[in-house]
This record gives C-alpha cells, structure tokens and sequence, in this order.
C-alpha cells in the first residue's frame, strides 16, 4: 500500500531533497564565482605582465635619450673647445 503524502517519512524526504537542492544551488553558484574570481585575476596577472614590459622600456627608452642628451652635450661641449683653441690661435 502507498503511503499518505501527509506521513513524517515524506515530509523528512521532501525536506532532505529541497536541503540537497539548495546546497547544490549554492554549490554551483560558488564554483561561478570562484571561476570569475580566477578569470579576474588571470586579467590581473597579465596587466601586471603588461605593466612591467612598459616600465622596462620606459627604462630603456629614457636611458637612451639621457645617453644621447650626454653624447649632445659632449659634442657641443667638444665644438666650445675647438672653437675657443681656434680664437686664442686666431690674431
């Protein structure tokens, strides 16, 4: 014989099955969240990546031009004293 719907056993059943499917509700909701949370720090992770590529070339870049401003004045400095040597050689 079938049980009545209104007997304890299928009310602690029903309970137990609206539990399992509330946890694996939350369930799936947490491993969404933690896939976000691991694609935002893969993004995270690679403008870190793409920051230090900028930095060392704004390194390189600016010791580039701090030698090419040293070689300037160098010529410049250079050119002063060929000039000067030319006057005090001049009459």
């Amino acid at each position: 014989m079938p049980k009545a719907p209104a007997e304890p056993t299928n009310l602690v059943l029903e309970q137990l099955r609206a539990m399992r499917a509330e946890a694996n509700a939350m369930r799936a909701e947490m491993n969404a969240m933690r896939s976000e949370m691991n694609a935002r720090f893969d993004r995270i992770e690679t403008d870190i990546s793409d920051i230090k590529k900028d930095v060392r070339g704004f390194k390189l870049n600016t010791i580039a031009e701090v030698y090419k401003a040293n070689l300037t004045v160098a010529s410049f400095l250079d050119h002063e004293r060929r000039i000067e040597a030319l006057e005090r050689k001049s009459p």
